[in-house]
């Protein structure tokens, strides 16, 4: 929203009422259109205690003679977005608040640094009169599922990565010779094989020919070299030779948890793939050499949609891609970005903007040409990503695919 729209709702003659957000009660006050506060109350995180929120609502209104009514919070976690939805769907215009600026505007009011819910919440009726708020995109229908399904996806990856690690640290105690002939240790091979025989001695006990037979009746293909190669190891391992029982428990358990958070995994982004053909702008995204689904996915999820958005600055500074400086007379601060968005967002243009450097694709140019100036490898990738945004927005916007043949498009957008 612009500064020019915000000082026109801020100075309407309504009621403002600041909500501190908690896990099970929340704290609300308002404010009156000649700065008096109402005294704090108290609701509970339930049906009765927004009926009750709604009923203050009214109360305040009649009591301070206002005809509108304006309630911002701050996105605190997840608790906000009950209390937003209920509110928006009965009519009342719900804005958001920084927490950063809510903690930094806390000496306002007495000039304590001191923290009270009932203090937050005056605080945060303070800064909506002064329209230092934010708004706020909910997504609605397939939207709302994408990006449940990929905070999901996202848990499941941060997990498989646990695992991995602790599977790698297990191993490289009793078999560190695997990783040589073995480098990633995801393959459907390597994990079959350790779920069957997790340490070196029981391959030995079993077999090249068992292990071999064994294998084959869990994965189509499989690479016998490899199995020769790793049995071969097995006798010379510099692995630990004491607590092996703990061990191959350990490795057992660990090697069940990532095949059957692969295979979740693999579900979820199946279900996303199939929810993006209802949403008539995947398809636009989906023009652009380089982007796949599950990167669609996240950027639709992430944003509640591209086509909500009135400009692409807009859904780059949600993305924390801002640039900011800090200078002060003669001193000149660095250009950064502002890291303040949505973090996988940001995370997943930044992988794209990684693929669209690379020679043959669309934003190749772009790139080089940003090389060519003696920018930092890291700095043109962080302006590639700004650079993607513009062109995914543009096509959004205008409804079109991403045209090889003119690039006119990427002048558009920038």
């Amino acid at each position: 929203m612009s500064k020019a729209k915000k000082r026109i709702i801020v100075n309407y003659q309504g009621i403002i009422v600041g909500i501190d957000i908690g896990k099970d009660q929340h704290v609300v006050v308002a404010l009156a259109p000649d700065g008096r506060f109402s005294k704090t109350v108290k609701i509970h995180n339930s049906r009765e205690g927004y009926e009750d929120l709604l009923c203050r609502i009214i109360q305040w209104k009649k009591e301070y003679t206002a005809d509108e009514v304006m309630v911002g919070m701050e996105s605190t976690g997840h608790y906000w977005e009950v209390p937003a939805r209920w509110l928006a769907a009965k009519g009342i215009q719900v804005v958001q608040v920084n927490a950063l600026h809510t903690k930094r505007a806390k000496e306002i009011e007495n000039n304590s640094p001191g923290k009270t819910d009932p203090k937050d919440a005056r605080i945060i009726a303070q800064l909506v009169r002064y329209g230092k708020y934010l708004s706020y995109i909910l997504p609605e229908g397939s939207v709302a599922e994408l990006r449940e399904l990929v905070r999901i996806r996202q848990h499941l990856v941060t997990e498989l990565t646990e695992k991995r690690n602790y599977l790698r640290r297990l191993l490289d105690s009793v078999f560190p010779e695997i990783f040589s002939v073995f480098k990633k240790s995801w393959g459907k091979t390597f994990l079959h094989l350790l779920h069957e025989y997790p340490l070196p001695e029981d391959m030995i006990s079993a077999g090249l020919s068992t292990v071999t037979a064994r294998l084959k009746e869990r994965c189509r293909n499989i690479m016998a070299k490899k199995l020769q190669n790793v049995y071969v190891l097995t006798w010379t391992t510099v692995g630990v030779p004491v607590a092996h029982g703990a061990y191959r428990i350990g490795i057992t358990n660990t090697v069940e948890r990532i095949m059957d958070l692969q295979e979740k995994k693999s579900e979820v982004e199946k279900q996303m793939e199939s929810l993006l053909v209802e949403i008539p702008e995947a398809a636009f995204l989906l023009s652009v050499k380089g982007i796949g689904p599950i990167s669609v996915a996240v950027i639709l999820g992430e944003t509640g949609g591209l086509s909500r958005y009135a400009h692409a600055e807009e859904i780059i500074k949600l993305a924390g891609l801002n640039l900011f400086e800090i200078s002060s007379g003669k001193h000149k601060g660095k250009v950064r970005i502002s890291k303040r968005g949505r973090p996988l967002l940001r995370h997943i243009l930044f992988l794209l903007a990684t693929i669209q450097a690379k020679k043959g694709m669309p934003l190749y140019r772009e790139y080089d040409k940003l090389i060519e100036r003696n920018m930092a490898s890291m700095k043109a990738l962080i302006a590639l990503s700004r650079k993607l945004v513009r062109v995914l927005f543009a096509l959004v916007r205008d409804k079109r695919f991403y045209s090889y043949e003119e690039p006119v498009l990427l002048k558009m957008a920038a």
